[in-house]
């Protein structure tokens, strides 16, 4: 039967959102690699210059959660058409100004619009993925977000050293501009809108989809009221400590710790990006068979995302331990690669406990991530700087990240947030409430000994 459903849902995540995802990292790490050039060309201080970048991540954690509600409520199609746009234009006139004030501007205006294209991929993937493919399609989603960073960096200083850094943000915001359209003409919030699905392609995506109640005014706000909330926010948290490393010190790390040379460096570096791009899309792939196998959230969540934190963790502090290179790059791609297991598990419980306040759940994880991005490295600064040594810095994140694995523990994502766990649309079965508000999922599958209420 499936064989005669089509695959639009597929071109969708693969030709409309994973890329609008790569190009926002490109934008996003333009600033970065340009920053040298801009503030010699410019005469800006360092201070003035580290303004620049960071107000960027400042306005990225803020409009988190309003985007991801404003995407639930008007849909992906309008705030990711709207926001694209927008970022894209400031791309194209960051170059007109020639002063502080004028870069801080479009970085800050930046920064707010792209906070609406991480939640409105995740609430796309929710509504054109059925419960039992989310896993993979969550994984096309972070590829398009892990790419940026292999391509970014030697793309950005190809095209500042042949024509120029204007000529930098002049191509990529065009670049964004034209995806913006192919976004609004190509992408329906609803599949059985799109002109170009089928009818059994759009009833297998409904048949998939979990019940959801109606939203009611103000009700999202009961979430910060519940344990597993705020849970889910920390265990995300302590994820990112790890991704941070790889994201600010992994160059300095490599030239200072291990001695390599710019040129060795810049080889090496690549290579843990690598691994996490490829294991997304083995993670998907792992956990949407564990779903078809069992028919369990739980078991096609919880141990993938223990797993990955304790491997993640304990390959980072043997990599800082190691004394061979080949093990030391092994390790750390290990590392990152287990990461990229958490994360396609993270996203694909996001819409499994938001449900219907999918945005704002999203919204709300990337806001602890903004704040790791900044911990973390500050973290691994400071130990190394009292220490002396990158292998503490290394060994205080990894310790603190293997805690991550003890609040999968408490999450259980096959509860969502807001009501009760409804028929799982994975089996197919009636999964009916008992006197103790428990489905006949939760009482067949394995309960933890330590459980957190969230009423």
């Amino acid at each position: 039967m499936l064989q005669n459903i089509s695959s639009i849902r597929w071109k969708i995540v693969a030709f409309l959102v994973a890329p609008i995802t790569f190009v926002m990292t490109l934008d996003r790490a333009a600033m970065t690699v340009a920053a040298p050039t801009i503030q010699k060309e410019l005469g800006l201080s360092i201070v003035e210059m580290s303004m620049i970048l960071t107000v960027y991540f400042w306005a990225y954690a803020v409009g988190q959660m309003p985007a991801g509600r404003l995407a639930e409520r008007i849909g992906s199609r309008k705030v990711l058409f709207g926001t694209s746009a927008v970022w894209s234009l400031m791309m194209i006139i960051t170059p007109f100004g020639a002063t502080f004030a004028w870069l801080l501007g479009c970085r800050l205006v930046l920064g707010g619009a792209q906070s609406g294209d991480w939640s409105s991929g995740v609430v796309a993937i929710k509504r054109w993925f059925p419960r039992a493919e989310r896993a993979k399609g969550n994984s096309m989603l972070l590829a398009g977000l892990y790419l940026g960073p292999i391509i970014s960096a030697p793309l950005t200083a190809w095209t500042i050293a042949n024509f120029g850094w204007h000529a930098v943000f002049y191509s990529f915001g065009v670049l964004g501009l034209l995806l913006s359209l192919v976004w609004w003409f190509g992408y329906r919030d609803t599949p059985a809108a799109h002109p170009l699905i089928t009818k059994a392609e759009a009833e297998f995506i409904a048949a998939g989809q979990p019940p959801e109640n109606a939203p009611i005014k103000g009700a999202f706000l009961r979430c910060f009221s519940q344990p597993r909330f705020w849970v889910f926010g920390i265990q995300y948290f302590l994820l990112v400590l790890i991704q941070s490393f790889y994201t600010t010190w992994l160059p300095t790390y490599l030239m200072r710790a291990r001695g390599l040379s710019l040129k060795a460096m810049g080889v090496y570096t690549s290579l843990p990006w690598v691994a996490v791009f490829i294991a997304v899309f083995v993670a998907g792939y792992l956990c949407d068979r564990i779903l078809k196998l069992t028919g369990s959230i739980y078991w096609a969540r919880t141990p993938v995302a223990m797993v990955g934190f304790i491997v993640s963790a304990a390959a980072l502090i043997g990599a800082s331990r190691a004394t061979g290179m080949p093990s030391v790059i092994g390790l750390l791609c290990l590392s990152f690669a287990a990461v990229g297991f958490v994360q396609v598990v993270v996203w694909s419980a996001t819409q499994d406990l938001g449900r219907e306040f999918t945005g704002v759940m999203s919204g709300w994880t990337n806001v602890w991530g903004a704040l790791s991005n900044v911990a973390g490295p500050v973290t691994v600064a400071y130990v190394v700087k009292v220490t002396g040594s990158w292998e503490s810095g290394l060994f205080l994140i990894g310790v603190a990240a293997a805690c991550g694995a003890v609040l999968w523990i408490f999450l259980h994502p096959e509860r969502p947030l807001q009501g009760t766990p409804a028929a799982d649309p994975v089996t197919q079965t009636n999964h009916c409430v008992n006197t103790t508000g428990a489905t006949a999922e939760e009482s067949a599958a394995p309960v933890p000994p330590a459980q957190v209420s969230d009423r």
